[in-house]
C-alpha cells in the first residue's frame, strides 16, 4: 500500500475538486456583464473562463492536491487554452521583473548565510538588548524582523533558528526534550511571529507585498515606490512586534528573566565585510529609487535620459557582484552550487499569481466580482463608518485565507478580486491601494496555524510547542494584527 497521502482517496478527492469546480462553473454559471463595461476584449464568456479556472488552480493551492510548484503550473495551460492571453503573454508573467526582485533577494540571503554574516548581524542586535530572558526574546525578536525586512521571511527563520535552539541548549535544565515551557515557547514563536512581522516592512519582505505592487501598477499604472511602501510597512512592525514581544512574556515567573549565555563569535571575515558592503549599497539603491515627497530619486534622474532601471535591476546586480566576488577559500562568494537551496517554486508561484491577476484584468471578471457587491456602497451609513466596515471585513478573510493557505496564493487570489471592488463601489471612496496594501498585509499575519506561514511551520517542527499552545497565542496575535493593520490604513485615509 502506497504511504503517498495524495494517492490516498482523501488525495484523490481534493485531486478532483479543482476539475470538477471548472466544470461545474463551465456549465451552471452564466454571467452578466454591462456592455458599456464590455472594453478591451472583456466579455461574459471569458468572465466564465477566467473565474472557472481561477477555481480550479485556488483549490489546489489551497487543498495541496499537487504540491505548490507543480499547481502554478496549470495557468500556463488554462490560460491560453481559454483564450485568456496567448501562451507568450502568459508565460511572460513568470519573468516579471518582481520575481527577479525576489530572486535577487534570496541570493543576498544565501550569501549571508554562506559567510555567517547573517549570525553576526543578529547577534549585534540581541546583545543590544542584554541576555535576561524577556531582553532576550526581544532582542531576538528585533533582529529577526530586520533581517525579514530585506531577505524572505522564511530563509530568516532558518538562518536564526539554530542561534536561538543553542541559547536554550544553555539554559540549566533545558534538554530539549520539553514541550510548552515559558521561555523556548516564548522565544521559538517570537522568532517565527517576528519573521512574519518584519516581512511586513518592506516590498521584498514578503511575496504578498510583490503582488500588491504589481497588481496596483498594472491596474493604475501608478507605482508605489520602495519607501512608500515602507511608510505602511514600517509602523505596523514597530507597533505589532512589542505588543506581540509584550503577550509571549507577560507570563514568565517571577526570577524568569535570570541571565542566558550567548554564543560568541570570531572577528569579522573579508567575505562578511563584502556581503555586508554589497547588501548595504542595494537597500541604500532600493530606498533612495523611487521619488519620495520633495525629492527625485535616481530612478526618475536615469528615466529623463532614456534609461529604465528597477529594484530588480539593483537585485540582480548586487548578487552578480557576489558571483564576481572572491572568497579566502580561492572560489567565489557565491557560485551556482547554491541553486538547490533556493525555493524555486515560490518563483513559480509569483508568477502564476502574476498569470491570474493578468486574466482577471482581461476578462472582465474584476468588475463582475465589484458589481456583486454593489449594494454595501449603498447601505445607509457614512463613508468612513463603511470604509472601516469594508477594511475589517478585507482584513479579517484575508488573515483567515492564510492561515490554511499559502500567503502568496491567498494575495494572487484577493488582491485582482479587491481592485475590481474598489472600481465597482467608488474609488474616491473607497481607495485600491488602502483595500490591496490592508489584505497584502493581512496576508502575511496567519499566527495561528502552523502552516499559516512558513516560519509557522519551521518553529512548529521543534515539538517544543504543541498545536493548542500555538493556536491559542496565535489567535490573540491575528487580532493584534488585525486591529493594527485596520487602524493604521483609516488614519493613512484621514491624513489624505
Amino acid at each position: 500500500m502506497s504511504d503517498d497521502p495524495q494517492a490516498s482517496p482523501r488525495g484523490w478527492f481534493k485531486l478532483a475538486l479543482g476539475p470538477l469546480l471548472f466544470l461545474a462553473v463551465e456549465m451552471f454559471f452564466r454571467p452578466q456583464l454591462p456592455p458599456e463595461l464590455m472594453v478591451d476584449g472583456a466579455s461574459p464568456l471569458l468572465v466564465r473562463h477566467a473565474l472557472a479556472a481561477t477555481l480550479w488552480i485556488a483549490v489546489w493551492w489551497f487543498t495541496e492536491a499537487l504540491p505548490i510548484p507543480a499547481t502554478s503550473l496549470l495557468p500556463l495551460v488554462l490560460l491560453p487554452a481559454l483564450g485568456l492571453g496567448d501562451a507568450l503573454s502568459v508565460s511572460r508573467h513568470y519573468g516579471h521583473e518582481l520575481v527577479f526582485l525576489f530572486l535577487g533577494g534570496l541570493l543576498l540571503a544565501v550569501a549571508m548565510e554562506r559567510t555567517g554574516l547573517h549570525q553576526r548581524i543578529a547577534m549585534r542586535i540581541i546583545r543590544l538588548f542584554g541576555n535576561g530572558r524577556r531582553a532576550l526574546v526581544l532582542g531576538f525578536m528585533v533582529a529577526t524582523a530586520v533581517m525579514s525586512m530585506w531577505i524572505s521571511n522564511t530563509a530568516t527563520t532558518v538562518m536564526l533558528l539554530p542561534v536561538a535552539l543553542a541559547v536554550l541548549s544553555s539554559v540549566d535544565g533545558d534538554d530539549g526534550s520539553g514541550v510548552n515551557r515559558p521561555f523556548p515557547v516564548a522565544l521559538l514563536l517570537g522568532i517565527a511571529y517576528a519573521a512574519n512581522i518584519g516581512g511586513l516592512g518592506t516590498p521584498i519582505g514578503s511575496p504578498p507585498n510583490l503582488i500588491f505592487q504589481s497588481v496596483y501598477e498594472d491596474r493604475t499604472g501608478l507605482e508605489v515606490s520602495f519607501v512608500e511602501w515602507m511608510g505602511y510597512g514600517v509602523p505596523l512592525v514597530v507597533v505589532l512586534l512589542p505588543a506581540t514581544w509584550w503577550y509571549l512574556v507577560r507570563g514568565f515567573a517571577k526570577g524568569g528573566n535570570s541571565k542566558v549565555e550567548l554564543p560568541k563569535f570570531t572577528k569579522l571575515t573579508g567575505e562578511q565585510i563584502t556581503v555586508m558592503v554589497v547588501f548595504g549599497c542595494a537597500a541604500l539603491l532600493w530606498i533612495t529609487r523611487g521619488d519620495f515627497g520633495g525629492l527625485q530619486g535616481w530612478g526618475s534622474r536615469l528615466r529623463e535620459h532614456g534609461v529604465t532601471l528597477q529594484d530588480s535591476t539593483v537585485a540582480v546586480a548586487a548578487a552578480l557582484l557576489l558571483f564576481i566576488a572572491p572568497a579566502k577559500s580561492g572560489g567565489r562568494i557565491l557560485d551556482w552550487s547554491v541553486a538547490p537551496r533556493l525555493p524555486w517554486g515560490i518563483l513559480l508561484l509569483l508568477g502564476a499569481g502574476f498569470a491570474i491577476s493578468g486574466a482577471f484584468d482581461m476578462s472582465g471578471l474584476t468588475v463582475w466580482i465589484g458589481l456583486q457587491i454593489e449594494g454595501f456602497g449603498r447601505l445607509d451609513w457614512n463613508d468612513t463608518a463603511l470604509l472601516l466596515a469594508l477594511l475589517t471585513a478585507v482584513v479579517a478573510l484575508s488573515i483567515v485565507v492564510t492561515e490554511f493557505a499559502s500567503n502568496t496564493a491567498s494575495a494572487n487570489i484577493l488582491l485582482p478580486v479587491l481592485f475590481g471592488v474598489s472600481t465597482v463601489l467608488g474609488p474616491e471612496r473607497f481607495p485600491p491601494d488602502l483595500l490591496m496594501i490592508a489584505s497584502a498585509l493581512a496576508c502575511t499575519t496567519g499566527f495561528a496555524m502552523p502552516a499559516g506561514t512558513p516560519p509557522n511551520a519551521i518553529v512548529f517542527g521543534t515539538e517544543r510547542i504543541s498545536i493548542g499552545r500555538f493556536v491559542r497565542v496565535g489567535l490573540v496575535i491575528d487580532l493584534f494584527g488585525l486591529v493594527l493593520i485596520v487602524a493604521m490604513m483609516m488614519i493613512r485615509h484621514a491624513l489624505r
